[in-house]
């Protein structure tokens, strides 16, 4: 799935795909290419902290389903940043549906 039918859902700021060490492989929205660069750089890092979380709590837990994770979603007052795998958007809390963001995150992350 492009990332441009991401970006028309409603709310939807920027929507950016990114490599494993953080780089960006695609973006686009109204972010500039320097806070884009960021978003990605953080939302790398952010899926790693989950994952390791996830993973000591699956083994200290000794219940399963906590690992792998599925995506996150960090909730500020206004924006709120969602991630699945390795595609990351911001999105303006007022506008837009985040169960509606999640599985079209979920969907273009497994085309």
């Amino acid at each position: 799935m492009p990332l441009k039918r991401l970006l028309v859902l409603d709310g939807v700021v920027a929507v950016c795909r990114f490599q494993d060490d953080g780089s960006i492989i695609d973006a686009a929205g109204m972010l500039p290419e320097d806070m884009m660069t960021r978003l990605a750089k953080f939302a790398q890092w952010y899926r790693r902290m989950v994952s390791g979380n996830t993973d000591l709590l699956s083994l200290f837990s000794q219940m399963r389903g906590w690992a792998p994770s599925q995506g996150w979603i960090v909730h500020g007052a206004q924006i709120s940043v969602c991630s699945v795998a390795n595609l990351v958007c911001m999105v303006q809390n007022d506008q837009g549906s985040m169960n509606e963001i999640m599985a079209a995150l979920t969907e273009a992350a497994h085309n």
